[in-house]
């Protein structure tokens, strides 16, 4: 089989990452607002949290992009 190099470090902010921590933090304000019995000020601050979280981890930079399935498991490609 052929290894291919397909991932890609990215060294300062990555733009995507504060795209992906909005919508995971309107996604959480809106799950709160359906699922659980709450108000409009506990599901913001809950959106907000999820968005400060994943904004901290994608949007600051330094991760590591990597397509689905490429782990660096060399032992299963030995013959």
């Amino acid at each position: 089989m052929e290894h291919m190099e397909n991932h890609h470090t990215v060294e300062g902010p990555w733009a995507g990452g504060w795209l992906v921590a909005a919508v995971a933090g309107l996604i959480a304000a809106t799950l709160a607002l359906a699922i659980g019995d709450v108000g409009i000020t506990p599901a913001f601050m809950l959106g907000a949290v999820v968005f400060g979280v994943f904004g901290v981890l994608l949007g600051s930079g330094g991760v590591e992009l990597t397509a689905a399935g490429s782990g660096d498991d060399h032992a299963s490609r030995h013959h």
